[in-house]
């Protein structure tokens, strides 16, 4: 069975916020109880991660995932990158448990991203990838980096993965569009250009992931009317609405939701 997890379906401060509380959200749905944005897919017997949340730990955990076969970034905001040290508990046994200087296995897991973000992960976490030099003996995360470009097609056995560019933020973010649009997921945005958006049109597009960060729209960030003019063009047989900020209620969301479109909420699993 093709599936997605929502591991984590809230915005960068998650909810309750630190700083605000539940916002205006409210406390008594479990459903409002969000961690940062993450989602985990399965599909034709691959394992793939969307990001490295903040929250990655306690998500792979509470979801029992315990191997992957690529992790692919949208891009490097903390939210989105500071769990990526969580992924040595992934190639666990790549060194002896004694001396941890010796490989035992090439169990190294591959991650995607544009050669800009690839840049800033090596940036500020060198220690995690296999072509840089450590001078720790010590266990660490082994992932070997692959830079991706806009539209170029990458193929894992029977999957398709096309990376998809989308503008608006304060940094280009990457979507990803699995098996001809089975599956589609855009990142952080405000404005899908003309050739993402003409390439969304093409396909049939059966399930869109999108971030709901705010009901309104913000300066970095589409809000409803966006999602549902995009919706309304690209036609997607289901929607749903994820990095949801403190203001989106996940009942009062829901209200404002066409029939085929919902909110999400951690741990939401959806069958493609």
């Amino acid at each position: 069975m093709n599936r997605v997890i929502i591991l984590g379906s809230g915005a960068a401060a998650g909810v309750p916020t630190i700083s605000d509380g539940w916002g205006r959200c409210n406390p008594k749905n479990p459903k409002n109880y969000r961690s940062r944005a993450g989602i985990y897919v399965e599909i034709d017997g691959n394992k793939f991660l969307i990001d490295t949340s903040a929250d990655l730990r306690n998500q792979l955990i509470k979801n029992n995932i315990i191997n992957l076969d690529a992790v692919f970034y949208t891009h490097t905001h903390a939210d989105h990158i500071m769990g990526i040290d969580d992924l040595r508990a992934l190639n666990y046994h790549i060194y002896e448990i004694s001396g941890m200087n010796k490989p035992k296995t090439k169990n190294v897991l591959n991650i995607y991203a544009t050669a800009d973000h690839i840049k800033e992960i090596r940036h500020r976490f060198d220690y995690v990838l296999v072509d840089e030099k450590s001078p720790e003996i010590t266990h660490r995360p082994q992932l070997a980096p692959n830079v991706i470009s806009y539209g170029q097609e990458l193929c894992f056995a029977k999957t398709q993965v096309v990376p998809l560019e989308f503008s608006g933020h304060p940094i280009p973010t990457t979507g990803y569009a699995f098996n001809q649009g089975e599956l589609v997921i855009i990142p952080d945005y405000k404005i899908i250009p003309a050739q993402t958006l003409n390439y969304l049109q093409q396909i049939n597009v059966n399930v869109l992931i999108m971030p709901l960060t705010s009901v309104s729209e913000c300066l970095y960030h589409a809000g409803m009317d966006i999602d549902l003019h995009y919706i309304n063009i690209i036609q997607p047989q289901r929607v749903i609405f994820t990095h949801l900020g403190p203001d989106c209620d996940y009942d009062a969301v829901q209200k404002l939701c066409p029939p085929n479109v919902v909110p999400a909420f951690d741990d939401m699993l959806i069958e493609l």
